[in-house]
């Protein structure tokens, strides 16, 4: 049992807050409660001051608690980190104050480090994770090549470096838009996936070919979607929040029944993603409601199974 050892009621909220924002929809009231060593009445009270404090705090399956995207929560990653803007301003006012060199260039060197994380999500207390987006974003803006070293690729199953082009970090999703210099087309790669990033003095030769494609709850991005239409049962939905958080937003509770969860947005044609969900957890989907095409797809796919 992991119990929380600083528990003063200031340090207890803060750690709450960050384990609500880390693992949406995943501890309940007991959970929290001998996480931290408390009786379940000092949860309720940091809940309490939590949505005092105007952070929507809602309850989804099975009493798991989360934390739904509001202004409170832009309002405290505003306040904590720099957009590009402030930094650009800070500078200019430094400047104007005749800061000595040595001082300017020493603030200018801190700044560089915090990268505009206004939009960051459960990877806001990751030192390594944002190491690994400050440089990609460094190199974007002086449009280096990056090697990305020992990229972990879940579609292949094997481990390499990539020479890429990155030129759209998005460090809520967890992903990088690069231009695959081997391959020649434009590949995602997940940030958290990638072991480190060595700029390099190359610069980019296929700016002209640059483009964000849709990206779809299951981080697979792709230009060609089809929408898809599931009804989960609790199980299903447990598992779809936690490993894809960003489906979140796509789910709602079944009008026609209490005990089941409508799945609906467009994902990438190919199913990937949902593909492997739906085969992991079938005995907790009630159904595919659409499109005929995935019903055929899980079909075909269950046929290679072998033993």
């Amino acid at each position: 049992m992991n119990v929380f050892h600083d528990n003063s009621p200031k340090n207890r909220l803060l750690s709450v807050l960050r384990n609500l924002l880390e693992q949406p929809s995943y501890y309940t009231l007991n959970m929290l409660a001998t996480k931290y060593g408390v009786d379940p009445y000092s949860i309720k009270r940091d809940i309490r001051e939590l949505r005092n404090a105007d952070f929507m705090i809602k309850v989804a399956n099975k009493n798991r608690y989360y934390i739904a995207s509001n202004q409170s929560l832009e309002y405290l990653q505003d306040i904590l980190f720099f957009t590009e803007p402030e930094k650009e301003f800070l500078l200019e006012a430094l400047t104007k104050a005749n800061a000595s060199d040595k001082r300017l260039e020493k603030i200018r060197a801190k700044l560089e480090t915090i990268y505009d994380v206004s939009k960051l999500g459960s990877s806001l207390f990751s030192k390594t994770f944002l190491n690994k987006a400050n440089l990609l974003e460094q190199a974007k803006k002086q449009k280096r090549v990056v090697q990305l070293v020992n990229y972990r690729s879940t579609m292949s199953s094997k481990v390499s470096n990539r020479l890429v082009e990155p030129f759209n970090v998005s460090t809520k999703d967890d992903i990088l838009h690069a231009f695959d210099l081997d391959k020649k087309v434009i590949r995602h790669f997940r940030i958290s996936r990638i072991e480190k990033v060595k700029v390099q003095d190359q610069p980019w030769q296929y700016e002209t070919k640059h483009h964000s494609a849709a990206t779809d709850p299951f981080r697979i991005v792709s230009d060609q979607q089809v929408f898809v239409h599931l009804k989960l049962k609790t199980g299903a939905l447990n598992e779809l929040i936690e490993r894809f958080p960003l489906a979140q937003a796509y789910i709602q509770p079944c009008a026609e029944h209490d005990d089941l969860y409508d799945f609906a947005c467009k994902v990438n044609d190919e199913f990937f993603g949902l593909t492997n969900f739906i085969m992991g957890y079938f005995e907790h989907i009630e159904s595919i409601i659409e499109p005929e095409s995935l019903i055929e797809h899980i079909r075909a796919k269950s046929r290679e199974i072998k033993f």
